[in-house]
């Protein structure tokens, strides 16, 4: 497993025990990615974030219409800049870590989404990612109450989003009803922003079996998200899959003692149990029943 540095380490951490809003959310995404390319200056990311800002109020810093905003944007970030969504290699992890998505110009749409972010509020232009399912959306609010509302798609050259489009997005993306509900226009915070790109490299790092990673993942998850019991207990798990005893019984026994966060999933509960019980004795053969609860990739 990869260690964290000391000083990124305190970075999350403060993440961790904030309130889920972030000063800089793009500056904490790019030391998550920096986690994954060790040596790799941040001086150069960093000032392209800054170009973006002057970028974007060069081209319309002014506006106050949500539609004109939006406009602005995608013209920063789609024909200036040229990001766009990696529909040809919409797996690749690379997609995920925002310094290969700098370079690349290529994204997922919720690590494309951060870029937009980032730009917008520096503007002091309100801007949040939404719960739409199976694809990541953002809404950005014009200046005032008369100035709108419009939902935007980053991975779609910063379109604007009607109810048609929503519509299709979902018949595509998901197997819910194609029914708009009012459950996919709530608001999430910067930190669940962060944990849903971790997600996605969560997932892809399990479907290849690259345990260690995926061990890598959920410890910074911990460490930004520490009240979400569901990333101790799927961290426990992995370690005791790859029979890394010791800390798997320290993340599964800190499960129990937070139990009453597990919802009242009795079979989580068991799982957790079964497991410390059996580490003594099982081998490592045997631990590959381990069930995990994991999130859509978006």
């Amino acid at each position: 497993m990869n260690e964290i540095d000391i000083e990124h380490k305190a970075h999350l951490t403060a993440v961790g025990q904030g309130d889920g809003s972030l000063a800089d959310i793009a500056g904490t995404a790019l030391i998550l990615a920096a986690l994954d390319r060790p040596g790799v200056s941040f001086q150069k990311y960093e000032h392209h974030l800054k170009i973006l800002a002057l970028d974007l109020a060069a081209q319309g810093g002014q506006e106050t219409s949500a539609a004109a905003r939006a406009e602005a944007l995608a013209a920063t970030l789609y024909d200036r800049h040229e990001y766009t969504g990696n529909e040809d290699y919409y797996d690749d992890l690379q997609n995920a870590n925002l310094m290969s998505v700098i370079d690349t110009r290529r994204g997922l749409p919720i690590s494309l989404s951060i870029l937009y972010i980032h730009a917008a509020r520096s503007q002091g232009w309100y801007v949040e990612g939404l719960t739409f399912p199976g694809h990541f959306l953002i809404r950005l609010s014009g200046a005032g109450p008369m100035d709108g509302r419009v939902i935007l798609d980053p991975f779609n050259r910063g379109k604007i989003m009607d109810a048609r489009g929503l519509r299709q997005l979902v018949r595509k993306t998901s197997s819910s009803d194609v029914d708009l509900k009012p459950d996919y226009y709530q608001p999430v915070t910067d930190r669940e922003i962060l944990i849903r790109l971790l997600d996605n490299i969560k997932i892809r790092c399990l479907k290849v079996s690259d345990m260690g990673q995926a061990i890598n993942i959920l410890s910074r998850q911990v460490l930004i998200d520490p009240d979400e019991i569901q990333h101790h207990y799927e961290l426990g798990m992995l370690l005791a899959h790859v029979g890394k005893d010791d800390l798997a019984r320290e993340y599964l026994t800190y499960c129990l003692t937070q139990s009453e966060k597990f919802e009242r999933n009795d079979l989580i509960e068991q799982q957790v149990i079964n497991t410390l019980k059996s580490l003594d004795k099982q081998t490592h053969e045997d631990r590959g029943g381990i069930v995990l609860r994991l999130p859509e990739k978006e």
